[in-house]
């Protein structure tokens, strides 16, 4: 696992659930009767100590009409006419619960379902190569362009007491229902992929399951792209950008020149100065030239000038055209003594 992806776990949509070794149903016909049976559990992928819902199915039969009798590791659970229902808690992972209902009809022939649960644990975390500044305690979020960053950790308890290493396990992705190609196959449990496009969802699914099959278990999850958030700070002589204290839509600003740092959070670019963005900064509506070497930072001069300045800026990026962002900030500065000079940009 990368740097990266260790230093952000606390950002990551960490995503954890424990699964079923087998499928969610599990059937027997009666051959006398046809009489078909099955179980389904609610939810279908328990995790472990979860209070899991057993409902027997079946196409066939009246179940209202016919005893039934559950068992969980030969214990009875539940029983009587119609009760098509029982509960049972999951075991601790890699431990069996084999659940069996048993239908006696009223001729006496008895028709059987079993599953058995074995829960197996799965966390799915999720990066993204979009920028955040330093000191950014959350995840950096999915934006249209960047890249995507996936990574699977399987708990998977054999039978020994020890559990299945990565390289015995087989892994298949898919978004949006399709296998992607060349990402899948054993030992293949970090993937980096393309993001959705602006405003675009897609559903990633991950299967794994040991080569034998004997366990296995699923996870999806969704993943939307949105549009980089430009947030404003003051860039303090002394301490820098003050990254503690985003400027809110309207603010006040004490001294009548101020040094203001515009940042992309989760653009498709590796600084806030980064070459690929283009910067359309703006005081009063009117165009103001940008720094050259920091093209991110604006300074206001509000000496012998009064009212409120209003600061716009507008953000997109030479190659990625998805990429448009916007914002502005009503700054009031401290009292002046006359309005000889609009407010002005001392970068111009």
């Amino acid at each position: 696992m990368s740097a990266r992806f260790a230093g952000a776990l606390a950002g990551f949509l960490a995503l954890s659930a424990l699964f079923l070794a087998m499928p969610g149903y599990a059937q027997f016909t009666s051959p006398e009767q046809g009489a078909d049976l099955s179980i389904s559990l609610s939810p279908a992928h328990p995790d472990a100590g979860d209070t899991v819902r057993l409902s027997a199915r079946s196409l066939s039969l009246d179940l209202s009409e016919i005893t039934l009798t559950w068992h969980a590791n030969g214990k009875v659970i539940a029983q009587g006419d119609g009760v098509d229902t029982a509960t049972v808690v999951a075991g601790d992972l890699g431990t069996e619960t084999k659940i069996v209902v048993d239908a006696i009809m009223p001729v006496g022939t008895v028709a059987s379902a079993q599953v058995t649960i074995i829960p197996t644990g799965l966390d799915l975390l999720v990066d993204s190569d979009s920028f955040v500044p330093p000191f950014y305690r959350g995840g950096a979020r999915v934006s249209a362009g960047v890249d995507l960053h996936l990574q699977a950790i399987p708990r998977f308890k054999l039978p020994t007491g020890f559990f299945a290493a990565d390289a015995d396990l087989i892994y298949t992705w898919r978004r949006n229902g399709e296998v992607i190609a060349g990402v899948s196959g054993r030992g293949r449990s970090s993937i980096t992929i393309p993001s959705p496009h602006l405003f675009g969802t897609d559903i990633i699914t991950l299967e794994v399951r040991t080569r034998d099959t004997a366990l296995s278990s699923a996870r999806s999850l969704s993943l939307s792209s949105t549009e980089p958030i430009l947030l404003l700070y003051k860039d303090h002589p002394l301490f820098g950008i003050l990254y503690n204290d985003a400027l809110s839509a309207s603010t006040f600003i004490p001294e009548s020149e101020m040094t203001f740092a515009a940042i992309p959070y989760f653009a498709q670019v590796q600084s806030a100065n980064d070459a690929q963005l283009i910067f359309d900064w703006r005081v009063n509506n009117t165009r103001v030239a940008q720094n050259a070497a920091r093209p991110s930072e604006i300074t206001i001069n509000a000496k012998n000038s009064t009212g409120i300045a209003l600061l716009g800026l507008e953000l997109t990026h030479a190659t990625n055209y998805y990429m448009d962002a916007k914002s502005s900030w009503n700054i009031n500065f401290s009292e002046s003594s006359g309005v000889q000079d609009q407010f002005h940009s001392v970068d111009q």
